[in-house]
């Protein structure tokens, strides 16, 4: 069973493709080798190689950047999907199309308790790239996998674990604090733990949206005193500060609660993805321990 792969080069297709390599035959495209805006050419690598499944984790994530250049984001985001998709189709390939939690607002019943979403929550997305990406879910057709996540952390780099124990690291004088963002939640998910269940539902060919996510609700700042406490620091060192502390607004309005629930994964029976928390302490022993 052949795998392709776009975006290649990304942290989640540098992962999908290593994990998949010692199972099956891979043809991993990176973005110089394959355009996926223009369909002849999309067209021409899956006639050439006849994947069984296609895995695109290639987009446009820079979310202030799709705010200033809307044509652009939905050009990759949503209009090349449907031209993949398209190819999927006629060529008999199964398409994993991944998405993100940008696809809501975060807002749900005012006044009611903030509880992760459920994959057939109505999605509402506030910013140009959570409406290109729910694009790109209706170009893959209903027959594909719609892979949601969040906060993805790489499996094979340091990440916002690194570059808090970083922080952490260059500033040891007594008093000296890291602040980190405190008024945004979501599932902080570990490539590491998604690639493994990404891959059984490609090979399963599930159909319709799931939501694939590290368990726990987390801020930036809890997952801060996480690291802090992992690696022998002390957690007081991490301050919370809300977005609006840091200056000027930011082209991109984000939700401010964006967990996800595994609805799809507990009816299917697949395994749930590790707690973060049991991430981080590995993510930490890998680099500083």
């Amino acid at each position: 069973m052949t795998l392709l792969v776009t975006g290649a080069a990304g942290q989640l297709g540098r992962e999908v493709v290593r994990v998949a390599s010692a199972t099956r035959p891979v043809v991993a495209f990176e973005r110089r080798d394959l355009d996926l805006t223009d369909p002849k050419s999309v067209w021409a690598a899956l006639e050439a190689h006849r994947p069984t499944v296609v895995v695109n984790c290639a987009a446009w994530t820079d979310v202030d950047g799709c705010e200033l250049d809307s044509e652009k984001a939905y050009l990759i985001n949503a209009q090349a999907v449907a031209g993949l998709a398209e190819a999927c189709h006629e060529f008999g390939a199964h398409l994993v199309q991944v998405s993100t939690d940008f696809v809501f607002d975060g807002k749900q019943v005012p006044g009611a308790p903030l509880v992760p979403y459920r994959e057939d929550d109505p999605t509402s997305p506030l910013n140009v790239y959570g409406a290109s990406k729910l694009g790109g879910e209706v170009a893959a057709g209903d027959a594909a996998t719609v892979l949601r996540t969040t906060w993805l952390q790489p499996a094979d780099g340091p990440g916002m674990v690194g570059r808090i124990l970083a922080k952490l690291e260059s500033s040891r004088e007594a008093g000296a604090v890291v602040e980190l963002l405190g008024d945004r939640r979501a599932c902080p998910t570990f490539v590491v733990d998604l690639v493994p269940a990404l891959l059984h539902l490609a090979d399963e060919q599930v159909a319709g949206i799931v939501h694939v996510v590290n368990g726990g609700v987390a801020t930036w700042a809890d997952i801060g005193r996480l690291v802090a406490v992992e690696a022998g620091f002390d957690p007081e060192r991490i301050v919370s500060v809300d977005e609006a502390d840091l200056g000027a607004p930011r082209p991109a309005v984000r939700p401010k609660y964006s967990a996800l629930d595994g609805a799809v994964l507990r009816r299917l029976g697949y395994p749930l993805l590790r707690h973060h928390r049991d991430a981080v302490a590995a993510t930490v022993a890998r680099l500083h321990g």
